[in-house]
């Protein structure tokens, strides 16, 4: 599987206790965030198995996306390890 893009708009600041297995969970998954709200992680499941495992960790008024990353991107301004990220784990098509 690709490694995904995963977005997320938090209605309490990200530091609230509740996001903390989120944030735990991507960390411990080795994902990189690479802006305020959006990580690459790399797990072999699909875009729908990522966001509904995700979902269930937020609450019902925060929004969440999740995307394959593809070659087929363009990118800048991320914060430091991005372009290292990308690099060790390479979209597949």
């Amino acid at each position: 599987m690709p490694p995904f893009i995963l977005t997320y708009d938090l209605v309490k600041e990200e530091s609230s206790a509740d996001y903390k297995p989120l944030i735990d969970d991507l960390t411990s998954r080795g994902a990189h965030k690479y802006q305020l709200s959006c990580w690459l992680v790399d797990i072999d499941a699909s875009a729908a198995d990522v966001y509904n495992y995700y979902n269930k960790m937020l609450d019902n008024n925060d929004k969440l996306f999740v995307a394959e990353l593809t070659r087929n991107h363009k990118q800048a301004g991320n914060f430091k390890g991005t372009n290292d990220w990308i690099k060790n784990h390479p979209p597949i098509r």
